[in-house]
């Protein structure tokens, strides 16, 4: 089986992480078609190129459990900047790669609202009872997938006040294996992502 590269620079929201699902779904769809293996699956690696400033947390948090149960071996690579809800479709390759100019940004979560609305007191505790959940929810998936710590979290006051961390705080940290000049193999079919 083969490896498929899929390009991705976008924001984590509509329409863009439609067309990257769709070229993901694609990547595990496809089939061969002659030869002794016809109709068997073409990829069984996926290599995610990532650049992103984030977006919306339901993309996010939607993302990153696709991306994690999906029959193939994804490996993410940050080809720049891995900003704000992004960090969690990130998070999803079993495999993690920083370039070594790449930056990870960490901020508070925020909601945003489309168009002035009068909101009732229940709404506001709605919207700041999701926002606390998904805060948690980051933190405990960084804690599982990394070697950051409680006391980290705390020192660094991680996703209270506004952070950038390097490549390498990236991987001393776990949350890349590797930091690399990332070379993609010659031959390899890249998708890339457009919306």
């Amino acid at each position: 089986m083969d490896t498929a590269c899929v390009n991705f620079h976008g924001p984590i929201s509509h329409p863009a992480t439609t067309k990257l699902r769709n070229a993901v779904c694609g990547a595990v769809n496809e089939r061969i078609q002659e030869g002794p293996n016809k109709g068997q699956k073409r990829y069984d690696k996926l290599y995610l190129f990532m650049n992103s400033v984030g977006g919306p947390l339901d993309d996010a948090f939607a993302l990153f459990g696709f991306l994690r149960v999906i029959p193939i071996e994804v490996t993410t690579i940050n080809t720049g900047w891995i900003a704000s809800s992004s960090i969690l479709p990130f998070m999803a390759g079993k495999i993690r790669v920083a370039l070594p100019h790449s930056r990870f940004h960490f901020h508070d979560y925020e909601w945003n609202y489309p168009a002035a609305h009068n909101m009732t007191r229940l709404e506001y505790v709605d919207h700041t009872q999701i926002l606390e959940t998904s805060k948690s929810r980051t933190l405990e998936i960084l804690k599982e997938l990394t070697s950051l710590t409680d006391e980290d979290f705390k020192s660094l006051k991680f996703l209270d006040v506004p952070i950038i961390k390097d490549a390498t705080f990236a991987k001393e940290k776990g949350i890349v294996h590797k930091v690399e000049h990332f070379v993609v193999p010659e031959g390899m079919n890249i998708f890339n992502v457009d919306y």
